[in-house]
């Protein structure tokens, strides 16, 4: 059995991450991965996976494509892809629906259809991104005259999907997809080692000189590519409320060009109002260490797949607080998890409407007379009660409670297995 681990990038980041580790959890089996863009290679290499890169899986512009460009891209691609696949080959492709380049997807579905197995694994929805899926309609429907559902969901024995959660398997059933072809795939979270209290004093000195921080104050990161639904106005805005005793650090920029110009917007703002979160801090020092050196992790976040972020930090001895998303932290705190400082919404007026829910301008501007003591921070804290318990000292015991769980039921091992049973049920 050849796998064949597909993407349209391999950018630092969540999906990147996920591939890594599905190569390590598969060592031993024959592992090709494809991919449109890979700035670092040397992972995926090390790990023993064949990279293969191929410019025609990357995302495409969002505009009209006439017939005969969709067709000759669709051409190419199958051509790469004959080239690619054997008669033993499974095709794992992650974001598949997304719609980033509706040709790719219309692309396997045609490769399905003749008998390819496809695990098409989803991470998010185009559903949920409203232009995304205008965009698969638009090349799917008008310049290939086929049925969308058709091509995002078929009813093909061999054509099953990966899930991050119980809300998106729900999901999936509700679109018409049998549960037999539905693997509930929790992402794993490898374990490398024990984080001792030395550890975190020694990664705070490297980190605070490094990044040139106050090191009497608490240092909260918040570890993540900022785009929109990250919701960093509202990062932004608890850092001016706890100017006086946290740091923040933001490890990525973004790279799509459409979430770039809100990004430098932010940027712009922060430097004209003399608001000190350090942006692009996994640029700049050892991501890793800085996990290690954080007081807390911190998510605003209305929208995710999986919710890493809500695990990954605690096996650095590093407790995470911040926006609850509650179809995401259901299915950990069902296994025992426990969240003691998160909160639900964030309210910054009158009329209590969710701080996330606001437009750019708004955030701005609401965060400029917080700034100015137009908007006085006592009320902000006031209308949220959530938010005078966010820095509180989490006690050690939960801390190596949720660590066990981590242990116990996202290893890497174990996701290894689910995937080579996942894989030969779809080849029978």
């Amino acid at each position: 059995m050849q796998i064949v681990i597909a993407h349209s990038h391999l950018n630092p980041g969540g999906v990147t991450r996920i591939i890594e580790s599905q190569v390590e959890s598969l060592s031993g089996h024959k592992i090709t991965v494809i991919t449109g863009e890979a700035p670092q290679t040397e992972k995926i290499i090390e790990l023993g996976a064949n990279l293969v890169i191929f410019s025609g899986l990357n995302y495409l512009e969002k505009r009209a494509y006439s017939d005969k460009e969709a067709r000759d891209l669709l051409s190419k691609l199958l051509q790469f892809f004959e080239e690619q696949l054997s008669s033993d080959s499974i095709l794992h492709f992650h974001n598949l629906n997304l719609g980033k380049n509706p040709v790719v997807t219309y692309a396997v579905y045609l490769l399905a259809q003749k008998g390819i197995p496809i695990f098409n694994h989803a991470h998010d929805f185009a559903e949920d991104r409203p232009a995304n899926y205008q965009f698969l309609k638009d090349i799917i429907t008008r310049n290939f005259r086929q049925n969308i559902t058709e091509v995002l969901y078929p009813k093909l024995p061999h054509y099953h999907f990966g899930v991050l959660n119980a809300s998106d398997f729900e999901r999936l059933i509700s679109y018409g997809v049998e549960k037999e072809r539905i693997e509930w795939l929790t992402n794993p979270v490898p374990y490398r080692h024990k984080v001792s209290e030395e550890d975190k004093k020694k990664a705070q000195k490297i980190i605070c000189s490094s990044l040139q921080l106050n090191e009497n104050k608490l240092l909260v990161t918040y570890p993540v590519r900022v785009i929109k639904r990250k919701n960093i106005g509202e990062l932004i805005l608890l850092s001016v409320l706890f100017n006086d005793r946290v740091n923040f650090t933001v490890t990525q920029p973004p790279q799509n060009p459409e979430e770039i110009r809100s990004y430098e917007k932010w940027l712009q703002f922060c430097n004209e109002h003399n608001i000190n979160v350090i942006f692009e801090a996994g640029n700049k020092v050892d991501f890793e260490t800085l996990l290690i050196a954080s007081d807390f992790c911190i998510t605003t976040s209305y929208q995710e797949g999986f919710g890493m972020v809500y695990l990954e930090p605690w096996l650095f001895n590093t407790p995470v607080t911040g926006r609850n998303i509650p179809y995401i932290t259901a299915d950990f705190i069902n296994d025992g998890f426990q969240f003691p400082t998160l909160y639900d919404s964030l309210s910054v007026l009158d009329n209590h409407l969710d701080f996330r829910e606001m437009e750019i301008e708004e955030q701005m501007q609401i965060i400029s007379d917080l700034q100015n003591g137009i908007i006085k921070k006592e009320e902000i804290f006031k209308q949220n009660k959530a938010l005078n318990s966010l820095f509180q000292k989490v006690n050690t015991k939960l801390i190596g409670e949720n660590i066990s769980i981590i242990k116990n039921n996202y290893s890497l091992e174990g996701y290894g297995i689910k995937l080579q049973k996942r894989y030969k049920k779809m080849v029978g």
